[in-house]
């Protein structure tokens, strides 16, 4: 559980709470009409609730029959391929969790970034040569949950 802070953002209250291994949980704990909370869940092997679709709570109303959803992790392999003539480039990739990356005169390489499975996503790079010039590219990708999906970026 997490409460609103007064800076934006929330703030994790302890302790956590167990669920029963058919789903069901429930707790109490004392809250404050002038704070939001909200609900997220964790489980190994990296499954965890998203910020966005986590339940929120209120003090003083009955909070019954939550459903905290759980996302499977998956993960992208980017394989980076420096093809001749080599070039100074500037890249930049995203799509994945997290701000993105940007590698200057990168060379052959793999990044391993966290992603969501079961979603449609594009994997987007953007490669700057020595002009300045830019050029965009994508890839869809779909993970599987606890997979890991290809993207090559050649350049």
């Amino acid at each position: 559980m997490y409460q609103a802070s007064r800076g934006g953002g929330y703030a994790p209250l302890a302790p956590t709470y167990a669920a029963e291994p058919n789903g069901r949980f429930s707790f109490s704990f004392p809250a404050t009409r002038r704070a939001g909370y909200v609900l997220r869940a964790t489980a190994p092997p990296g499954y965890f609730t998203e910020w966005g679709l986590a339940p929120s709570l209120r003090a003083g109303r009955p909070n019954t029959g939550l459903v905290v959803p759980v996302r499977a992790p998956a993960w992208v392999r980017l394989q980076l391929v420096d093809e001749p003539p080599h070039s100074r480039v500037s890249l930049f990739i995203s799509g994945y969790e997290g701000n993105g990356d940007r590698l200057y005169a990168p060379h052959d390489t793999v990044l391993i970034r966290p992603s969501l499975a079961g979603f449609v996503g594009k994997i987007i790079w953007v490669l700057t040569d020595e002009a300045g010039v830019d050029r965009q590219r994508e890839q869809a990708v779909q993970p599987g949950a606890l997979d890991t999906v290809l993207v090559r970026i050649a350049f």
